[in-house]
């Protein structure tokens, strides 16, 4: 039984970390590359499991999948495989608001006490949820 709609906040969509946004946003925003390669080492430790569809849901059939929300955030490493995630969705056939927030960084749902951007970010991305649950 699927849910009836999917929130997707900056997904891990590949777990093989090859998307340009990996390098070009993985240090100095919060979200570190080398992290980022440490956390997928502990969920996924085998390389070439990495890419498996079970593993990176990039790389996974999106048909039959309920709507989706996915919030993106421009300078976060994970941008560029929500940004593929959501096409793949449209290409399947799957309703998809994709939004992608300008300025922000990966978590910005945490910063919202100390980022009014992330604060209002936020509440569109979960308004815009609440929509497509009602």
């Amino acid at each position: 039984m699927l849910p009836s709609a999917l929130f997707l906040g900056y997904p891990n969509a590949d777990m093989t970390l090859s998307q340009p946004s990996i390098s070009e946003k993985g240090q100095g925003w919060g979200l570190d590359e080398p992290d980022l390669a440490w956390f997928i080492e502990q969920w996924v430790p085998a390389p070439r499991d990495r890419a498996h569809p079970q593993n990176s849901p990039l790389h996974a059939t999106a048909d039959g999948l309920p709507p989706v929300v996915l919030i993106t955030a421009e300078h976060d490493p994970l941008r560029d495989e929500g940004e593929l995630l959501a096409e793949k969705l449209r290409r399947a056939g799957v309703p998809v608001q994709h939004h992608q927030e300008c300025g922000l960084v990966h978590g910005f749902f945490g910063l919202t006490h100390i980022s009014p951007a992330a604060a209002r970010a936020t509440d569109r991305a979960f308004e815009r949820f609440g929509t497509l649950l009602r």
